[in-house]
């Protein structure tokens, strides 16, 4: 029986590499992937080429396989001796003392806040914190950065906090510290923040008026002598925070005054005083008014050339300082 020869074609698209597929008629191959289409030559030499050109392209895409890995191979040698001689620089810099990577490394440990405190300033609830450097001759202390919070709005009491950020080559421990807030001014709202020279400075002044207010009576003939005690304080608060005067302090006395038949004449005196408030060194500030009331001495006797000031009764004495305290509130 006779062996026919049969031919084997290489159906890939030249292309794009992918499997070539003949056509119906078995003349020429089409590339499903990128549509490339080639005739099929039934003859051997130009198999031959086809073959050859495979083989060729092939042998091609080797060499250049071959020479990028090459390059890479070179690049990364490159990257790994840079790599080797920054860290041969970078330890020795460490060794040397006093080098930047020295101090890196071994940074130097140091409390900042030996030099360090806050000074507050203000009104309480309107205070104001601020940095106090003591010794500026460390060899930190130009390059070291300071926050503190919160620094407004502080009263008496509160806390706030100091961090401190260290340069290069030092080390803070600690790195933050909390500071009390004290020493602001606080508004009198009480009276019994009022004692000791503070209290014996507010009756010094409303005595000395009263003295003076009732002197051409006490020295006439009208009357044979004078006595004043203290009879009570009256604190009115404003209601509002934007208000002219933030308080009003009423010092009240009873006065005593013997006419010349004997009798006696009560009458009760008001001093007012306005915007109390005790600062840090612990010294009341106030504005000092002048003696309130009205004149009531031609209606007992007097001319008004010896007249005074008060009221013969202490309920309306207080009903009288709370009419004129309207937008106030009597604290005590």
């Amino acid at each position: 029986m006779e062996q026919k020869n049969t031919k084997t074609l290489s159906l890939v698209c030249p292309s794009c590499g992918g499997r070539m597929e003949l056509s119906a008629d078995g003349e020429k191959a089409v590339c499903p992937y990128c549509g490339h289409e080639m005739f099929i030559d039934t003859d051997d030499s130009a198999q031959q080429e086809y073959e050859r050109r495979i083989a060729m392209a092939r042998a091609e895409e080797d060499i250049k396989d071959l020479q990028r890995n090459r390059q890479r191979k070179r690049r990364l040698r490159g990257w790994l001796i840079a790599f080797c001689v920054i860290a041969g620089i970078c330890l020795i810099n460490v060794a040397i003392p006093g080098s930047p990577m020295h101090e890196l490394a071994f940074p130097r440990a140091t409390d900042p806040f030996t030099a360090v405190s806050v000074k507050f300033s203000g009104m309480s609830g309107e205070g104001r914190a601020e940095l106090q450097i003591s010794n500026r001759n460390t060899e930190y202390a130009d390059n070291a950065k300071f926050e503190v919070t919160p620094d407004t709005g502080l009263s008496n009491g509160d806390a706030v906090t100091v961090k401190a950020q260290a340069p290069l080559g030092w080390r803070f421990d600690p790195s933050e510290k909390q500071f009390m807030v004290e020493g602001l001014t606080v508004w009198v709202t009480s009276t019994d923040q009022l004692s000791g020279d503070n209290l014996d400075k507010i009756h010094a002044n409303t005595e000395r008026l009263i003295r003076e207010d009732w002197e051409d009576i006490v020295a006439s003939s009208f009357a044979q002598g004078m006595t004043y005690t203290p009879y009570r304080m009256y604190l009115f608060i404003s209601d509002e925070n934007n208000s002219y005067e933030h308080n009003v302090l009423y010092d009240t006395y009873e006065v005593k005054v013997t006419r010349e038949d004997g009798s006696v004449l009560t009458s009760y005196e008001a001093c007012r005083y306005t915007d109390l408030k005790i600062p840090a060194d612990g010294i009341l500030t106030a504005g000092y008014g002048s003696l309130q009331g009205f004149n009531f001495g031609y209606n007992h006797g007097f001319s008004y050339a010896q007249s005074f000031s008060g009221w013969t009764d202490a309920a309306e004495m207080e009903a009288d300082l709370r009419h004129v305290r309207d937008g106030y509130h009597l604290a005590d």
